[in-house]
């Protein structure tokens, strides 16, 4: 009897191990592919099927033709980041748009950069840290990213000669990284905020992202997570959010979502919405999936961003 109950306490300590490791090794990779640079899991979505495919890469193709100049800065924690300026002739204003995770800032703007140029914005296009040609090991989820977006701001405002307006437009991680820059102290040049599909709390990404692909479930996992990444990273999912910045934040905000995103939810977006405390205006866009807003209706987009354009001209009227 006491030989079979050995076997049995023997197989279930295995079962628990083996679980464990299972459980290590889920936590490791979705970790890896959340914020690592080096992502060996990670595979780049394919829109090679979407009908958008075409216009983005013929705005890829012009941003590549575009006279541009080369910005490196240095982050916060000693990090060389890369930026491309475009610069507008007898421009109106400054455009800062930074893209999303694992994005590019060709591909996440390729489709709007254009017309915006050609309504007289010059545009800076920065490079998020850990992904493109700007150093880094981990990606932030716009915790450690907004610090980027205010060492970018200070060098709009050395080579804003002209002292025009200067916007902040993000996409995706993006849009998080803008809002959350927010949080503190603009500089008295920036005007307005483009948030498209940002998403609010970055747990509250992590796990929606964990429960569809990983089948992680629960905020305890979330928490595990976080701590995880605060040993190895530097910060936690719990460290910052969108919605706390917006309590501070002082500039008009424009934010945008697709209905139909299923990568982050539109209820983000109207989270952050809820949570703003200066002037601002909401578009959802019917049948659109993520960062597609722009393209499935180019009339309604444009409209409200020169909503926003008019914030600084003293319009206050919010529609």
């Amino acid at each position: 009897m006491m030989q079979k109950r050995l076997k049995t306490s023997v197989k279930a300590a295995a079962a628990i191990a083996a679980a464990a490791a299972a459980d290590f090794a889920a936590l490791r990779i979705f970790l890896n592919m959340a914020v690592e640079r080096r992502c060996r899991f990670f595979k780049s979505q394919d829109d090679r099927k979407k009908p958008c495919r075409e216009e983005i890469r013929r705005g890829m193709d012009w941003l590549d033709k575009q006279r541009s100049e080369t910005v490196t800065v240095k982050s916060f924690d000693g990090l060389k980041l890369k930026g491309h300026y475009i610069e507008a002739r007898d421009a109106g204003r400054i455009v800062v748009m930074f893209h999303g995770w694992r994005g590019t800032w060709k591909h996440d703007f390729g489709a709007c950069a254009r017309e915006l140029y050609e309504e007289g914005s010059s545009l800076l296009l920065p490079e998020q840290r850990a992904q493109g040609e700007s150093e880094g090991t981990y990606m932030g989820f716009g915790i450690l990213e907004r610090h980027d977006c205010h060492t970018w701001l200070d060098w709009v405002e050395e080579h804003n000669k002209e002292n025009v307006p200067v916007y902040l437009y993000g996409v995706s991680m993006g849009a998080a990284t803008v809002l959350m820059a927010a949080g503190e102290r603009l500089p008295e040049c920036v005007k307005g905020i483009i948030a498209d599909c940002g998403f609010s709390r970055p747990g509250d990404m992590v796990l929606n992202f964990g429960q569809k692909h990983f089948r992680l479930v629960g905020t305890r996992t979330v928490k595990r997570l976080t701590r995880r990444c605060r040993r190895k990273a530097g910060f936690g999912f719990d460290d910052y959010s969108a919605p706390e910045a917006m309590e501070n934040c002082t500039v008009p905000v424009l934010f945008i979502h697709g209905k139909a995103d299923t990568f982050v939810p539109c209820e983000m977006t109207l989270h952050n919405y809820e949570a703003c405390r200066s002037r601002k205006r909401l578009l959802l866009v019917d049948g659109a999936e993520h960062c597609e807003s722009y393209l499935k209706d180019r009339g309604a987009y444009m409209e409200a961003v020169h909503w926003l354009w008019e914030q600084n001209d003293g319009n206050s009227a919010e529609k």
